[in-house]
């Protein structure tokens, strides 16, 4: 399936790497408006707290574990700090097996599993699939996202907007399932980041 990624921010860099060990492609958004330099400190959005997750992203505890590991990883090697209370950015990731269009909104992707109510502008940040219907028709924005898709998305906290995204699609193994080998999960992780170009002043 052909792979689309329109930004959904007003002033965005996009960026695409294809992957060398792996059949992977790897794309990424940013807003170059953020103000990254006062960005020091991150915790994980509601939703990876949680065992609640929409029908068509993977729900899986030990694999959910082992990527977190591999973005605080990547988080840490820039020179971030967890913070659980009143972090900077919030982060979050969805995991999709199959191939999946997903509709979002300019400014905004809409789904209340996705970031908790107090946690994005107007409680309206997510995403839907194409297929559901919003009431919204103005200023669509349609994602492609193939099968083995591990996605990324940082927020500012306290504006509660998505400032980088990230996302890697052909995470697959020989049975056509989601990669869950911990090395090819950290690789993903790692060839997602390569594309966030910050590092902290230590």
């Amino acid at each position: 399936m052909k792979k689309i990624l329109k930004t959904i921010l007003l002033a965005v860099a996009v960026c695409t790497t294809p992957l060398m060990a792996q059949d992977y492609r790897v794309t990424s958004d940013k807003d170059l408006g953020a103000p990254f330099d006062s960005y020091k400190t991150y915790s994980w959005a509601k939703q990876v707290r949680t065992a609640n997750s929409l029908a068509y992203a993977i729900n899986d505890a030990i694999l959910k574990a082992k990527i977190q590991d591999a973005i605080d990883h990547e988080m840490a090697a820039r020179g971030y700090k967890m913070k659980t209370n009143n972090p900077d950015l919030l982060v979050n990731y969805r995991i999709f097996e199959e191939p999946v269009e997903m509709t979002g909104y300019e400014g905004y992707f809409r789904d209340s599993e996705y970031w908790g109510t107090d946690e994005v502008t107007n409680n309206r940040l997510g995403m839907l699939p194409r297929s559901t219907s919003t009431g919204i028709n103005d200023n669509t924005t349609d994602y492609y996202f193939d099968a083995g898709t591990l996605l990324v998305q940082i927020v500012d906290a306290k504006k509660g907007v998505v400032v980088w995204q990230g996302y890697a699609s052909g995470v697959l193994d020989g049975d056509k399932k989601f990669d869950r080998d911990p090395t090819h999960v950290a690789k993903a992780a790692n060839m997602i980041f390569d594309e966030y170009d910050i590092v902290l002043n230590q």
